[in-house]
């Protein structure tokens, strides 16, 4: 009995130690062949443009292939629902589409993955709104329009800008109008400039883009961050509507939960210093294509803040589908 016991104890002591080896044992056998990225969206749009060229950049440093995987449908969702369920093991990592996967989630839908505990690597880039009219216009900032005592018609495209535009409008209490069904972004700007409408939200780089005629006016920038194009236009925390800021789209990556910890710190390190590498600042630059990085903990932060504007908002998200 006593040397059972003594085994028992030196067995124990062994599966200890080889536990204790096994973590960085983990960290430095990864990564142990190709890498999967899953993209929820098929080839050709944002999120594949922006999944494959961190991809090439990411292998490149990691001397491994990166195999994109597009996995659409359910405005990201099927992507979402397959990273979450993929084997935790840091040969699989995803893009995401945010906010798209948290509009279910706050409207009480099944979705099939915990936002909560996705492995969160980091973000390339976030892209936010700004609220525009023409530029012959009357009105010249946020107040201007708020004041003007009757209810202002919007031009929106698709579900999520349709929910940008009915959030503006109800977290600065403007009685709005919605004007839908176009084709497009830029249809829904040519809609302001033509008169359907008199204001629209639509995404920074949207506006950037169509405004190289001067056609435009900025009243608000639903972020902190200055805009060149639109230089002289009010931004969200100095017009008193902080909470705009956090509304947007955000290219953001993560590992499937139960990725072990010394792993996923590895893969993070990788994943930021992708984004700061020449190849992937000149693509930027070439392609004209916005580059927020931020790690991590920033991107859950962000994800926190727009999960508490959209579910401040839930009834106006059930609206806009």
């Amino acid at each position: 009995m006593e040397l059972m016991r003594k085994l028992t104890r030196a067995g124990g002591a062994l599966a200890v130690a080889v536990a204790t080896l096994a973590v960085p044992a983990a960290a430095q056998d990864w990564p142990s062949g190709n890498i999967d990225l899953i993209i929820p969206s098929s080839p050709g749009g944002g999120f594949d443009t922006y999944g494959r060229i961190l991809g090439k950049v990411l292998g490149e440093q990691l001397g491994v292939q990166i195999v994109p995987k597009n996995i659409s449908g359910g405005a990201g969702m099927r992507g979402a629902q397959a990273a979450y369920n993929a084997r935790p093991d840091g040969q699989t990592f995803a893009t995401f589409n945010v906010p798209g996967i948290i509009q279910p989630i706050v409207l009480g839908e099944e979705t099939g993955y915990d936002i909560d505990k996705i492995d969160w690597l980091g973000a390339m880039a976030f892209n936010q709104y700004i609220v525009v009219v023409a530029a012959d216009s009357p009105y010249n900032t946020i107040a201007d329009l708020k004041a003007a005592g009757e209810p202002v018609s919007f031009s929106a495209y698709g579900s999520s800008g349709i929910a940008a535009n009915r959030i503006l409008c109800n977290e600065v209490e403007i009685e709005c109008q919605i004007i839908s069904g176009y084709p497009g972004n830029n249809d829904a700007l040519l809609g302001v400039v033509r008169g359907d409408a008199v204001a629209s939200v639509t995404p920074i780089n949207t506006a950037t883009a169509f405004n190289t005629a001067g056609d435009l006016k900025g009243l608000l920038l639903m972020t902190d961050r200055d805009v060149a194009d639109f230089p002289d236009t009010e931004k969200a925390d100095s017009a008193g509507y902080p909470a705009l800021a956090s509304l947007g789209l955000i290219r953001a990556f993560g590992l499937p939960p139960g990725v072990d910890p010394e792993v996923s710190a590895a893969f993070e390190a990788a994943f930021m210093k992708a984004l700061e590498a020449e190849e992937l600042q000149q693509w930027a630059a070439d392609t004209d294509s916005q580059l927020d990085p931020m790690n991590g903990d920033e991107l859950k932060a962000l994800i926190d803040s727009q999960t508490e504007l959209l579910t401040r908002y839930k009834d106006v998200l059930a609206q806009s589908n």
